[in-house]
C-alpha cells in the first residue's frame, strides 16, 4: 500500500443522503445484478433490476435485497409484489442483456410488464408462482423469509430463500463448478456504467 496517499474525510452525520448514495454506489464497486420477476395483482410480470445485493447464507442458501422507496416514500412495484405474495425469481445476467437490464429500470405505472413490453420471453416456474426469464444465465426461485428496515426506513432489506437454482449449464465444468471464465456476469458500477470481469487473477 501507498503510504503516501491524501485523504479527504467526509464524515456522515449530516451528510446529504444523495451524496451518501452517490459515494456508496460510485466506490463500493462492482455490484452483482438482481434481475427480479414478481408477480402483479392483474397477473401481469413485473421485472427490475437491482445492484444492492448479495447473498447472506447458504445453509439455507439466502440472498439479500436493497429495495429504496420511492421519492414519495411508497414501496416500488418489486418491493410490494413481493411483500404481498411472498414469491420472485432472481436472475444473473451478462453482458448481452445489458441494454435489456438498463431498460427494465425505467418507471413505468403498476400493471404495466417490463418483460412483455421489452419482448422478453418467460417460463413457467416450478416452485413458485413467478415465471422465469427465459435466456438468463441463472434463475434462482426465491421465497420472502423476511423485511427488515434500515436506517431512516428509506431502505428495505428484503431477505429470500433460494428454492432452487437453474444454470445455464454452458457455465459448469466436468466436476459441476462454476466456469468463471465462461460465467462473466454482468455488474453495476456508478451512473449510467456497467462491467464484465476483465482479467480473472487467482493469489
Amino acid at each position: 500500500m501507498d503510504a503516501s496517499v491524501s485523504y479527504r474525510s467526509l464524515p456522515c452525520a449530516d451528510m446529504d443522503d444523495t451524496l451518501a448514495y452517490r459515494l456508496l454506489t460510485s466506490l463500493v464497486v462492482p455490484r452483482p445484478i438482481a434481475w427480479v420477476c414478481t408477480l402483479e395483482a392483474s397477473g401481469s410480470v413485473n421485472l427490475a433490476p437491482f445492484s444492492s445485493f448479495n447473498y447472506v447464507a447458504h445453509s439455507p442458501p439466502m440472498l439479500a435485497i436493497n429495495i429504496n422507496r420511492t421519492e414519495r416514500g411508497g414501496l416500488k412495484d418489486t418491493a410490494r409484489n413481493l411483500q404481498a405474495n411472498g414469491e420472485c425469481v432472481v436472475q444473473l445476467c451478462r453482458q448481452a442483456d445489458l441494454a435489456a437490464v438498463h431498460a427494465s429500470a425505467a418507471e413505468r405505472p403498476p400493471g404495466h410488464s417490463e418483460a412483455l413490453e421489452l419482448g422478453l420471453a418467460l417460463s413457467p416456474g416450478q416452485h413458485v408462482r413467478v415465471p422465469r426469464l427465459d435466456g438468463a444465465a441463472v434463475q434462482m426461485e426465491c421465497r420472502l423469509d423476511q423485511v427488515v428496515d434500515l436506517g431512516r426506513g428509506v431502505n428495505q432489506l428484503h431477505i429470500l430463500e433460494v428454492l432452487a437454482f437453474h444454470v445455464d449449464q454452458a457455465l459448469l465444468d466436468a466436476d459441476g463448478r462454476v466456469d468463471m471464465q465462461a460465467y462473466r456476469p454482468l455488474a453495476r458500477l456508478a451512473g449510467p456504467y456497467y462491467a464484465v470481469p476483465g482479467e480473472i487473477l487467482r493469489p
